[in-house]
C-alpha cells in the first residue's frame, strides 16, 4: 500500500502502457483509488498509535533491572502503578525477596531468611568435680539432651536509597533465659567498594572465628574451645567496612563494650572498646567458610589479623544472654567470682585487650585453618588485697578438613589449647559433613566428637562447660533458607 500511495494510483492509471478503458468504468476506479487511499490513510493511524503506545511502556519490554534468571524468579505483581504495570515483584533468591522494580525513583527491598541448628548432645565425664582457683567446688554431670542452640529469622534488603541497606536478626533458642531476642539491628551506607558506613548492634570483630556464621561457616557443629573463651559478644556502636586494593578487607568498630549485649545504658562505662580485624587473600576469592565446599581448583588462601582493646569493663555482664562469653581466667574460674584470684578479694573492673592472628588455606576440597589469641587482663580494680595487677592468658586451634566427595562429604579434625598462669586446658576433635545439596551450605549434617581436659571455656550454645574432662558428642542438622 505505501508503494502505491509513494507512486500515485492515478498515475499508474494514466500510464500510457496500460490497455484503454471503456468511459463508463470511469466511475467505478475512481470510487475503487478512494477506498485504497481510505485503507491507506488507516495504516498510517494505526502505525501512529503503535508507536505511541511503545513510547508509553505499555509494552515495555524488559530492562536491566528487571528480573532475569527465569529458574529463580516468579513475577508475582504486589502492586500495580495507575497504568496497570507492577512496580514490585516477588521471587525465591537464597531467601524470599520482595524488590521494587526502579531502585532509582522507588528503593525498597525486602529479604526473608530463616537459619535452624537442631542438636543432640551427650557428654561423658572422665572426672566427677572440678574446684576451681577460689577453692569451689562444682560436681561434672553427664548429660543427653536435645537442643536448638541456634535459630535466627532474618529480615535484610534496601531501604530510602538505593546504597542503604538494613538488617534485622532475630534470635530464638532452648539453650538461654532469653529464648526469643533482638540479636543484631544494622542500617548502613554504602560510598563505594572501599567504605561502607554502619551502626546498630553487631559482632564485636575480635576473631576470624567468630566472625564467621556458627550455622553454615564452621568446620564443625560450632565454634573451637579456644575461641570460644577467647572472642568479644555482640555490642552497639558504628563501624566501617570495606575493600582495598582489591585483595586486602577491613572491619573496625567503636563500640559500647566487650562483653554487653543485653546489658542497660546505666550499666556502661564512658569509655569505648575499640575492635579492627584486617584480611587479606592474595591468591582470589578465599570463599565463605572454612571447609573448601567451593572446591578452589587454585590454591587460595586468607592471611589476617584482629586486635580489641576494651578499657573499664565491668561485672555486670549478662551471662544468660545467648552469645555472651563471660571473661574467665585460663582454669575456667570467672574472673569476677570472689576469691578468683586471693581469698576475699573481688575484681569489679579491668580493661582487657585481645591480639588474634589467622592464615587459612583452601584448594581441591582441602582446607586448614589456624588462629592464634593473645590476652591480657590488665588494671585489675576491686575490693579486698589483689595479689597481681594483671592476668594473661593465649592459645588457639588449628583444623582441617578433606571433602572425599568433592563438595558433598567432608572428613575433619581439630585440635584447641587455652593457657596462662591459673591451669591449661585442651579439645582434639573430628568428624564429619554431609552436605545433601552438593556443593550449597544451605542444609548440613554433622556428626562430631571431641576429647575435652579442664575446658576453661563456658557458652550456652557450643556445648562447653567450665572445668569438663571428658567425651563431648554432638550431632546436628543446620539449615538455612
Amino acid at each position: 500500500m505505501h508503494a502505491l500511495d509513494d507512486v500515485g494510483l492515478s498515475e499508474i492509471l494514466s500510464s500510457p502502457s496500460l490497455p484503454e478503458l471503456p468511459v463508463a468504468d470511469d466511475s467505478r476506479l475512481e470510487r475503487f483509488e478512494q477506498a485504497l487511499q481510505s485503507v491507506v490513510e488507516e495504516n498510517r493511524r494505526l502505525s501512529e498509535e503503535v508507536r505511541i503506545l511503545k513510547e508509553n511502556s505499555i509494552f515495555r519490554p524488559p530492562t536491566e533491572r528487571d528480573p532475569v534468571d527465569e529458574d529463580l524468579v516468579v513475577d508475582s505483581p504486589l502492586v500495580r502503578d495507575s497504568d496497570g504495570s507492577s512496580s514490585h515483584f516477588s521471587r525465591y533468591y537464597n531467601g524470599f525477596e520482595i524488590r521494587t522494580r526502579d531502585p532509582e525513583s522507588s528503593p525498597f527491598s525486602l529479604r526473608i531468611n530463616n537459619q535452624t541448628q537442631f542438636r543432640f548432645n551427650a557428654f561423658e565425664r572422665s572426672e566427677s568435680e572440678w574446684i576451681d582457683s577460689s577453692g569451689e567446688s562444682f560436681p561434672i554431670n553427664n548429660s543427653s539432651y536435645f537442643l536448638i542452640p541456634r535459630g535466627r529469622l532474618i529480615f535484610s534488603g534496601m531501604a530510602f536509597l538505593p546504597k542503604m541497606s538494613y538488617l534485622l536478626n532475630i534470635d530464638y533458642n532452648t539453650v538461654s533465659s532469653n529464648p526469643i531476642g533482638f540479636r543484631a539491628y544494622v542500617l548502613s551506607y554504602q560510598f563505594n567498594k572501599a567504605l561502607t558506613i554502619s551502626v546498630g548492634q553487631n559482632k564485636v570483630p575480635g576473631s576470624r572465628e567468630w566472625m564467621g556464621s556458627a550455622s553454615v561457616a564452621q568446620e564443625g557443629p560450632d565454634r573451637s574451645m579456644a575461641t570460644t573463651f577467647f572472642r568479644p559478644s555482640l555490642s552497639q556502636g558504628v563501624w566501617v567496612t570495606g575493600q582495598v586494593f582489591e585483595t586486602v578487607r577491613y572491619h573496625a568498630m567503636l563500640a559500647n563494650g566487650f562483653n554487653t549485649l543485653n546489658l542497660r545504658p546505666s550499666q556502661f562505662t564512658h569509655q569505648f572498646c575499640i575492635s579492627e580485624s584486617v584480611w587479606w587473600e592474595p591468591w582470589g576469592d578465599f570463599g565463605r567458610g572454612y571447609p573448601d565446599l567451593q572446591n578452589h581448583q587454585q590454591p587460595a588462601i586468607r592471611i589476617g589479623s584482629s586486635y580489641t582493646f576494651a578499657p573499664a569493663q565491668a561485672e555486670a555482664a549478662d551471662g544468660g544472654a545467648p552469645e555472651n562469653s563471660l571473661v574467665r581466667l585460663s582454669d575456667g574460674t570467672l574472673i569476677t567470682q570472689m576469691g578468683a584470684l586471693a581469698p576475699g578479694a573481688m575484681v569489679r573492673e579491668y580493661d582487657i585487650s585481645l591480639a588474634a592472628f589467622d592464615a587459612s588455606f583452601k584448594y581441591r576440597g582441602c582446607s586448614l585453618a589456624t588462629e592464634i589469641y593473645l590476652q591480657q587482663l590488665s588494671s585489675l580494680r576491686g575490693t579486698g588485697q589483689l595479689p597481681v595487677d594483671s592476668v594473661s592468658a593465649y592459645g588457639g586451634f588449628v583444623q582441617g578438613g578433606y571433602f572425599v566427595r568433592p563438595q558433598e562429604v567432608e572428613i575433619y579434625s581439630r585440635g584447641s589449647l587455652v593457657t596462662g598462669g591459673y591451669g591449661t586446658g585442651t579439645e582434639v576433635g573430628g568428624g564429619f559433613n554431609w552436605f545433601p545439596l552438593k556443593g550449597q551450605n544451605n542444609l548440613r549434617f554433622t556428626i562430631d566428637a571431641a576429647w575435652l581436659e579442664d575446658s576453661p571455656a563456658q557458652q550456652n550454645r557450643t556445648g562447653f562447660v567450665a572445668g569438663q574432662s571428658g567425651l563431648l558428642l554432638r550431632t546436628q542438622i543446620s539449615a538455612a533458607f
